[in-house]
């Protein structure tokens, strides 16, 4: 019991009682209770899980991703809880193990298809969870926003510029063909902008208005660079806009059309989503769909800590915004900045 108070109830012992104990500890290299053993007397570990939809380096290069983590994170450390972070892509067996392992207290899952085994993996272990972004699952707390009315307002802007032919480029992890032979998102998210893309040229009269979507190899700039130029080489079905489901989709389209020698906005508009900070800052400066993916992440982490203390929170719906800055304008015009 002196042994056990010296390491858990510090209190109850004098100062040198304790010190000649961890020496003695030390001697004999032991390095104290075992923080798992210790986390399943207690029941908790003060741990929350967040399954990543790549693998874990995305998590650190991802700007979206890491205003999300960063305020989650936030939202953690006022609680003084941790983090753990699961990939899952990757080997599906690797990361069903690790979520069947995790000693964790409940789980956020940001951005899996809600086809995933993953997420069975998670139900079954009938802890607290939450997802954010997608997928919406029932009876699951979600953070989110109205991404096909978000989606819906950009293209819109675009139309009411007097664009009518227009490109729009996601992410090729998430696509599947549909009947007509086009290639849609399956990704929850991409997907309901995509339904709001299409759903703003359909309410404008031009139901071809989205004439070509292209996927990206990756969800990076580099991804974006490669899709746009693939969309915009011919000049004889090159659209005059694009519609870009992430920003840094959107900044490599950018680029993709400077190495084309097209001016943006001149020769074609592009529309990215997330309001990441590096949208204010390229040049031209980013037209985006704002949404505060920080506040998202502190939200999601509030609602898994209170459902982890039995007092469940409502789920919330979060405003997004679109910003009307530099690299939108009419067909073959200048651009103006300004804020819609």
């Amino acid at each position: 019991m002196t042994v056990s108070n010296a390491y858990n109830k510090p209190d109850q012992l004098s100062a040198q009682t304790r010190d000649a104990v961890l020496a003695m500890a030390r001697s004999l290299g032991y390095s104290g209770p075992s923080a798992a053993g210790r986390s399943l007397r207690r029941g908790l570990s003060g741990t929350i899980g967040v399954l990543l939809t790549e693998r874990l380096p995305y998590a650190f290069t991802d700007p979206g991703t890491v205003a999300f983590l960063h305020g989650l994170a936030t939202e953690l450390a006022d609680s003084h809880h941790a983090l753990q972070l699961i990939p899952s892509d990757g080997d599906p067996e690797s990361t069903l193990a690790v979520v069947q392992a995790a000693i964790v207290d409940a789980f956020v899952i940001t951005g899996l298809d809600a086809n995933s085994p993953v997420i069975a993996a998670v139900q079954a272990r009938r802890l607290p969870l939450v997802t954010a972004g997608s997928p919406h699952l029932a009876g699951v707390p979600c953070v989110s926003i109205a991404n096909e009315q978000a989606a819906r307002t950009a293209a819109e802007h675009l139309i009411g510029l007097g664009h009518t032919c227009c490109g729009a480029i996601t992410y090729r992890a998430q696509l599947r063909e549909a009947a007509d032979g086009r290639l849609i998102p399956v990704h929850e998210s991409f997907r309901d902008r995509w339904v709001g893309y299409e759903r703003a040229f359909a309410s404008a009269g031009l139901p071809h208005g989205l004439s070509c979507t292209h996927a990206a190899a990756t969800n990076s700039r580099a991804g974006g660079h490669d899709a746009a130029r693939i969309l915009l080489s011919d000049p004889a079905t090159r659209p005059t806009a694009l519609l870009a489901m992430t920003d840094v989709l959107a900044l490599g389209a950018i680029d993709a059309a400077g190495e084309l020698g097209l001016h943006v906005p001149t020769d074609v508009s592009v529309v990215g989503f997330d309001d990441i900070e590096e949208a204010q800052r390229s040049s031209p400066s980013l037209t985006t769909v704002s949404q505060d993916l920080f506040r998202q992440g502190r939200y999601a982490a509030a609602l898994a800590l209170a459902a982890v203390a039995g007092d469940p929170a409502p789920a919330q719906e979060f405003t997004t915004e679109l910003v009307h800055r530099a690299s939108t304008a009419p067909p073959g015009s200048a651009a103006t900045e300004g804020t819609a």
